[in-house]
């Protein structure tokens, strides 16, 4: 991993995980491979990947 990355990943390891945007979610989980067990489970609620919820789409009536 190059240093300005390293550096990146040990700033958000530094925050709880409740606090993370999407975007250093996204970067947290591309890097999922370089964190240790302890990192892996502190932060599993954000690097598990779970299908978003959706919701059916409503039909419109339509009138002709």
């Amino acid at each position: 991993m190059n240093p300005e990355a390293q550096e990146y990943l040990n700033k958000i390891l530094a925050k709880e995980p409740e606090t993370l945007t999407i975007d250093e979610i996204r970067f947290l989980r591309a890097r999922r491979s370089y964190l240790k067990n302890s990192q892996l489970e502190e932060y599993q609620s954000v690097l598990e990947t779970k299908p978003p919820v959706k919701e059916p789409v409503k039909k419109r009536n339509a009138k002709a």
